[in-house]
């Protein structure tokens, strides 16, 4: 192995796993010791590592900023997680994230799980499947291959059934944690944890809260993703359940007129199949959908809440339209806390020091519950004629 290779080899285990004995190290790559000292010199000289006692450390970044450090230290407590002890103490375990995207929704998971990764003295090792099947079971694998302590991953599908990414993760020699998807599965040898947000009890939220209003007849409005089928579902069984009913539009996916290509038009007309059938109020997911919907309204010259009322499904930017939205905010920081710390109870239990204890950390369904954050686009259902 040259002296490249070498060095590459160190900076990669340092990302992992934030140190590097000599003595372990040498024996992995197959160089003298001394080799592997003179490595950690160049390295230090380059200013990519600092040298300790037996080995190497990495370099650690500037402490991390004050936000929101009272809502993060909040989550702390909550779960168990303290501080580290020292800034440069080595990290009691790396974990992996696999994650469909680092923007808009997934940026709160991701920014949760950095929060208490920090906290908890644990490496984060982050990748980006982009809701391909084939890359997130490639990257889950090479990160299996690494040799992480435990892995986070949001799978593309909300079920996964027999794929190929479901049998390499009831296979797992390392504990896992399937972050915001449904995995209540048969148990097919080891029970993966799973922590997610329970989407039924957001939907149920925004219905209850319109019912209170005195609407009777309310619209659901989802495009497909993972999570479709709770929404539309915890809202239509919270509306039936209190004697209300649901508007269900012809024009909508999958419908013969139904124009991706024209956004705006294809808005415009469900509004128009929703309001014809008498609907007063309206859930919709995601927030831009229901941005736009509530343009739509406001360019016919209708009056939001006085003639409309409308919820947004997910609160990434239902705050900034003309009218500020109410909105679903499932717990998008609190669920990547909660996957740090689901996956750390197991990944403690399969440590050497865990050896004694007479039994495994039980097997983890953690589901957390979205809040409903009253604006300005909800209030009373107006007198109207309802259609037959």
């Amino acid at each position: 192995m040259i002296a490249a290779e070498r060095k590459d080899a160190v900076l990669r285990e340092l990302r992992l796993r934030g140190t590097v004995g000599v003595a372990e190290f040498a024996r992995r790559l197959g160089v003298a010791p001394v080799t592997l000292r003179r490595d950690l010199r160049d390295l230090e000289a380059d200013g990519r590592l600092a040298r300790v006692h037996g080995g190497a450390k990495a370099l650690h970044p500037g402490p991390p900023t004050d936000r929101d450090q009272r809502t993060v230290t909040r989550l702390a407590a909550s779960f168990g997680i303290g501080p580290r002890p020292a800034a440069d103490a080595a990290p009691v375990a790396t974990i992996g994230m696999v994650a469909p995207t680092a923007s808009y929704y997934y940026r709160g998971v991701i920014d949760g799980a950095k929060d208490a990764a920090r906290l908890a003295g644990v490496r984060l090792v982050l990748a980006i499947s982009e809701y391909d099947e084939d890359e997130e079971l490639r990257i889950f694998q090479r990160m299996v291959a690494l040799g992480l302590d435990g892995i986070l991953i949001t799978p593309s599908k909300q079920r996964p059934e027999e794929r190929p990414l479901r049998r390499a993760l009831d296979g797992s020699p390392v504990p896992v944690t399937v972050v915001e998807r449904w995995w209540d599965l048969p148990t097919r040898g080891q029970v993966v944890d799973s922590v997610r947000s329970d989407h039924r009890h957001g939907a149920a939220i925004a219905a209850d809260h319109l019912l209170d209003l005195g609407h009777e007849r309310l619209a659901v409005w989802t495009f497909e993703n993972p999570h479709v089928t709770e929404v539309r579902d915890g809202f239509a069984q919270a509306v039936e359940r209190r004697g209300g009913r649901v508007v269900v539009p012809e024009f909508t996916v999958g419908h013969p007129d139904w124009s991706p290509a024209d956004p705006s038009a294809t808005v415009r007309r469900y509004l128009d199949e929703v309001l014809d059938a008498g609907a007063t109020a309206v859930l919709v997911h995601p927030d831009q959908l229901a941005l736009q919907v509530a343009q739509a309204a406001l360019a016919r010259g209708l009056d939001i809440p006085g003639d409309v009322s409308i919820v947004a499904y997910d609160d990434e930017v239902a705050s900034l339209g003309e009218l500020p939205l109410t909105a679903v905010a499932p717990p998008k920081h609190a669920l990547g806390f909660a996957a740090i710390d689901a996956c750390l109870r197991a990944v403690a239990h399969r440590s050497p020091v865990a050896a004694t204890i007479p039994a495994r950390f039980p097997a983890q369904r953690v589901r957390l519950l979205p809040e409903l954050v009253v604006r300005a686009s909800t209030g009373p259902a107006p007198t109207r004629e309802v259609p037959a």
